[in-house]
């Protein structure tokens, strides 16, 4: 088993590598399609990774964390967990085709292209999920740069020598993920039906999907909601070329968050060690946020200039704003981490959820007046009130528990 040093350094150097290409294409289709085009483009993706909830249906977390130590009520399930993934995302995938093709939808092309895409992400996401749970992370870190290089690949060859529109550029995002998939050295796996007729599987898997539709509400409604409210693909397109730099920050987050969590759920019996844990992991993350606020903060003019050019000038003045909202979501994505280690994501869920109910009411009373500065207030609002949330939660479930075993 390599060490966490190793570890460690192989998922960050895969994710700085895959968040400087996710970046780097970020700022060739905005300056390729204009504030217009990327608000458009931006508005697809953000429909798509909704769906992409019912895609995934939960499997990923839960092979994550089965496969790294299995629940009591799930260790006869391991060895058909995979199999079972991919039939889900098919079926939903192919279901959610269908339901474009007849629905009057705008956009149609492009959220049709991207439901394909996001299909073949999720089963990219599921081989990852089963590497991580192994503890092969240097095997999964070269999975990821493989999966971002062929997938750029396929955009960066929409972008120069076919029509940049939204449905062909993840056309050419699913071919580059669906030849890593056909490249990919695995025990061929068939997919199957039947995991949601378990109890234990169906619970988990809803649990976990109700965390990500909330969690990805309040990340995502606001750029549906500028669109609805305000209708200009342009305010759109400023925002979310602001908010892809949060997006950036907590990708580079997310290896100490998957490295974390597998310990997290190695020591989750032993409730001292497990506690010392989550506050140790939760004051880095907030030492963290506040060096970044301090030195990315005063220079977001240039920051916003240099990666997307003067036409994002407007970006500049929500940069601050939504990188004060790193106070609370880097220390939440450990608190989240421990919730799942847990076996406790219901707590989890419910904060979201309510999470969600108050991202969008706050999003329909500040856009229609503030625009885009009214959605970044928003963010860190909801942000703060998911941190107490959660600390309230597992503090209050933690006492149950301690109650119990006097």
């Amino acid at each position: 088993m390599p060490s966490l040093t190793i570890n460690l350094a192989s998922q960050w150097l895969a994710t700085f590598y895959t968040a400087a290409v996710s970046l780097g294409l970020t700022f060739v289709l905005g300056r390729v399609l204009g504030p217009e085009g990327f608000g458009s483009y931006s508005y697809i993706l953000t429909l798509a990774m909704l769906f992409f909830i019912l895609q995934d249906g939960g499997f990923k977390t839960l092979l994550f964390r089965e496969e790294t130590l299995p629940s009591e009520g799930l260790a006869g399930y391991k060895d058909r967990l995979f199999s079972w993934a991919l039939g889900h995302a098919v079926v939903i995938t192919v279901a959610g085709a269908f339901l474009v093709l007849i629905l009057p939808l705008d956009y149609r092309m492009g959220i049709l292209a991207a439901v394909f895409c996001f299909g073949f992400q999720a089963a990219v996401n599921f081989i990852s999920s089963e590497m991580k749970a192994r503890g092969l992370f240097p095997r999964e870190a070269l999975w990821q740069v493989t999966v971002r290089t062929f997938g750029a690949l396929g955009i960066l060859l929409v972008i120069f020598f076919v029509r940049p529109v939204p449905w062909t550029i993840f056309t050419g995002w699913s071919l580059g993920l669906l030849l890593c998939l056909f490249l990919f050295r695995r025990r061929v796996v068939r997919p199957s039906l039947g995991g949601f007729s378990a109890r234990d599987i169906r619970g988990a898997c809803f649990g976990f999907m109700a965390i990500d539709a909330a969690t990805t509400v309040y990340y995502r409604c606001d750029i549906i909601l500028l669109e609805r409210l305000i209708g200009d693909s342009t305010l759109v397109g400023y925002y979310a070329a602001a908010y892809r730099f949060l997006d950036g920050i907590v990708l580079l987050a997310a290896p100490l968050g998957i490295i974390w969590f597998r310990k997290l759920r190695l020591v989750s019996e032993e409730k001292g060690l497990f506690q010392f844990q989550v506050v140790r992991m939760s004051l880095i993350m907030l030492a963290a946020a506040g060096l970044i606020i301090v030195a990315a903060g005063p220079f977001s003019r240039e920051i916003v200039i240099l990666a997307f050019g003067h036409e994002y000038s407007d970006s500049a003045r929500l940069l601050p704003w939504l990188l004060g909202a790193l106070i609370f979501i880097l220390p939440n994505g450990v608190l989240t981490q421990a919730a799942i280690a847990e076996n406790r994501e219901s707590v989890y869920a419910l904060a979201a959820g309510a999470g969600a109910v108050v991202n969008i009411g706050l999003n329909l009373v500040l856009i229609p007046r503030f625009g885009g500065l009214g959605a970044a207030w928003a963010t860190i609002v909801t942000e703060a009130f998911l941190t107490v949330a959660l600390l309230f939660g597992l503090r209050k479930k933690r006492g149950k528990v301690d109650e119990s075993t006097n």
